[in-house]
């Protein structure tokens, strides 16, 4: 099977001994944001909303906001209009199911820094509802809410909302003996729509839903996925659906699964570090600001157990982060010329390579598919190799390059330096994400790899055999 993502790194984020679950994550200026709900137990009146801050990619966070309100206060959210603000939502929960009247509320609070928040603030116009993972589009805001059918059927509706605190809701979109809940929805840059709904009751047998819709949202169709999933997550890649939760194999066997929707129904790609309880999933969604297939994955799990042999692994979940990136198309038939031996940037010039030949992107599973090995040219020879493409990008003016390289790079686009990045053996594709100006048409991509004293290697040195060489891909600017 194709290699559909590369998985940079999973970072267990808190060690605290308390139960942490239920995440949302979002960029915003430029940094990463994780907000998860921490308590007790996993339903306790202790409840609170936890927002942590990485300003260095996610290799370090700090708290910069603790949020209650009046009861247990659960299922962060992170969203936002932009780079304007910063949303983080929850629903407050004393146990008696979400309709009971003025003891069930959805709240919000936000920023426009990043550390400067508003105070704790209810929702408006949905009363009795959970309001799970709202989300902001063009301009307007967009929730699906969820009742318990403590009064009447469960359902599933649709709200919007012109600022966010206020809501109006347009539609019911499921209701019935099923038990529909959750929902977690994404949208394409046109405005459809793709959501996946959670469902409990005995008929559906765990199986959640696959809805679609198009602006303005007054028509939905529906598909039966055939896997047994909650605390759904979804998100698209270029025009692929992705879905994660809460996997059971059995009542009491879970992991954390990530699935490709496939002919409408789920194929599994991989199972993030989860179990051994089926305390785990709730998955947040972020995706980085330089890079459309480049996502953060926040989510909870008890598979590690805390130092202290008194606390329970099973009742103490912690959070994750999962850093991937999703494979593209990347820049297949390059010139790649000889090492200019003992060449650094400075004195290696392309008018001053030679020996040129033809190197084709790799096309095998035993590596990555896309990637540019130059390593029988390399030679284990110390200097600079040039490698050189062109490709069209019609009437697009502005985006960006995304590469991926063994050793230090140097590289202009049309001529002219655009950026450098270190390297790291084995090459990581969209290591580095360089905001480019195009010219229409036909565009020249020279990179200068420096081989790292013979190697392209980091300091640790790759494996006897491991490829040398670089990744590259070009996309337009999002709008």
């Amino acid at each position: 099977m194709k290699n559909e993502f590369y998985v940079w790194s999973i970072r267990r984020l808190t060690t605290d001994k308390n139960h942490n679950a239920f995440t949302g994550a979002a960029w915003f200026q430029g940094a990463l944001y994780v907000a998860f709900r921490q308590g007790d137990s996993h339903a306790c009146m202790q409840g609170r909303l936890v927002v942590l801050r990485s300003r260095d990619d996610g290799a370090r966070f700090d708290t910069v906001a603790v949020f209650r309100g009046e009861f247990d206060t659960r299922d962060a959210h992170l969203y936002t209009d932009g780079d304007r603000r910063l949303y983080v939502s929850g629903f407050e929960s004393d146990g008696s199911g979400l309709t009971c009247p003025g003891h069930e509320y959805t709240g919000t609070a936000w920023t426009d820094d990043g550390l400067h928040w508003s105070t704790w603030t209810r929702f408006t116009g949905a009363d009795g509802y959970a309001m799970w993972r709202p989300r902001c589009h063009d301009g307007r805001f967009y929730c699906a809410g969820y009742t318990e059918g403590r009064v009447g059927a469960p359902e599933v509706a649709w709200f919007e909302s012109r600022d966010g605190l206020d809501w109006e809701k347009q539609r019911v979109l499921h209701a019935g003996a099923d038990i529909p809940s959750e929902c977690a929805f994404d949208f394409a840059a046109d405005g459809p729509v793709a959501m996946l709904m959670r469902r409990d009751g005995l008929q559906a047998g765990g199986k959640p839903l696959l809805l679609r819709s198009a602006p303005p949202y007054r028509e939905w169709s529906k598909v039966e996925l055939d896997v047994w999933l909650a605390g759904p997550a979804l998100w698209l890649v270029g025009d692929d659906i992705w879905i994660a939760g809460r996997w059971y194999l059995t009542p009491f066997v879970t992991h954390v699964g990530v699935f490709k929707i496939v002919n409408d129904q789920p194929t599994l790609q991989m199972v993030l570090p989860s179990g051994p309880w089926n305390d785990v999933s709730y998955m947040g969604v972020a995706r980085h600001p330089l890079n459309s297939r480049r996502f953060a994955l926040s989510y909870y799990s008890n598979h590690t157990a805390c130092d202290d042999p008194q606390v329970s692994q099973i009742y103490h979940p912690d959070i994750y982060l999962a850093d991937l990136t999703f494979t593209a198309d990347y820049l297949a038939d390059w010139q790649v010329s000889e090492v200019l031996a003992g060449a650094t940037f400075d004195t290696a010039t392309v008018d001053r390579a030679t020996g040129w030949r033809t190197l084709t992107a790799l096309s095998n599973e035993t590596y990555a598919p896309g990637f540019i090995d130059a390593q029988q040219v390399i030679a284990k020879r110390k200097g600079v190799l040039f490698f050189r493409t062109h490709f069209d990008v019609g009437a697009t003016d502005a985006g960006m390059l995304h590469l991926g390289c063994d050793g230090p790079i140097l590289v202009r686009l049309n001529g002219e330096v655009v950026g450098t990045g270190d390297g790291g053996n084995p090459a990581l594709p969209d290591r580095h994400n360089l905001p480019v100006t195009f010219r229409h048409g036909v565009n020249e991509l020279e990179i200068a790899l420096d081989t790292n004293g013979g190697g392209a290697i980091d300091a640790v040195g790759p494996p006897v055999g491991w490829p040398c060489g670089i990744f590259a891909r070009w996309e337009a600017a999002s709008r």
